[in-house]
């Protein structure tokens, strides 16, 4: 698990670093953003692609305590927290900007959120990548070709997930792990939930990666 984990994350911080991968995406940095939050960072790699000067305080969350080791032998300068995105850490606007690239996903988006918008100053960013409806279809289609069936049902139930977010606002969590709660996203979830949890300027892009920019009001 460990050299899965290691390779996992030398594939994604090569990405990160290399501005000619289509697959490369960095949230746009001003200076007024001098403290800021990677909730789901992994080993820190959209943090360290963006290389930050000593005067910007970054700091990573995640679940995983190897990515997390790994970003720290990587990166000392950044500050590597373990936690979960719905429970941040952190006092109430302790921080400028809050990034979340494709983690928010897997977390019970409403709460994440609401995290987001305590940790972050009146008038601070956030900036989130997400899972589009497409993905989630293709990942379903491509399980049932292989005929795997446990993976298979999984995708059908993070498909239904999204749907009831997209119609309701509400998810579940998975039956068989009480702490997962996957969906996909769209344009008007998305939306919908960032203004509940105190967000204004909601900027939506659904190119080449499906992003989401807003401010605390």
């Amino acid at each position: 698990m460990q050299d899965e984990t290691l390779a996992y994350h030398g594939l994604e911080l090569s990405i990160a670093t290399n501005p000619q991968d289509p697959r490369r995406v960095l949230p746009p940095v001003s200076p007024s953003h001098r403290r800021i939050l990677d909730v789901g960072c992994g080993a820190g790699q959209t943090l360290i692609a963006c290389d930050f000067s000593e005067s910007v305080m970054a700091v990573g969350v995640d679940v995983d305590h190897e990515a997390l080791g790994l970003g720290r032998s990587v990166c000392p300068k950044i500050h590597f927290v373990m936690a979960q995105g719905e429970e941040l850490p952190f006092a109430n606007e302790s921080f400028d900007l809050v990034i979340c690239r494709v983690a928010l996903p897997y977390m019970h988006v409403s709460t994440a959120l609401s995290q987001m918008a305590r940790v972050l100053r009146k008038g601070g960013d956030v900036w989130l990548t997400l899972h589009p409806f497409r993905m989630t279809a293709r990942e379903l289609a491509a399980n049932v070709v292989r005929l795997n069936v446990k993976a298979a049902i999984y995708r059908s139930w993070v498909l239904i997930n999204g749907v009831a977010l997209h119609v309701v606002g509400r998810q579940a969590s998975w039956p068989l792990h009480p702490n997962r709660y996957e969906t996909f996203q769209t344009r008007a979830a998305i939306t919908r939930a960032l203004r509940a949890t105190g967000f204004k300027d909601i900027q939506v892009s659904k190119g080449t990666h499906f992003i989401v920019t807003a401010s605390k009001a």
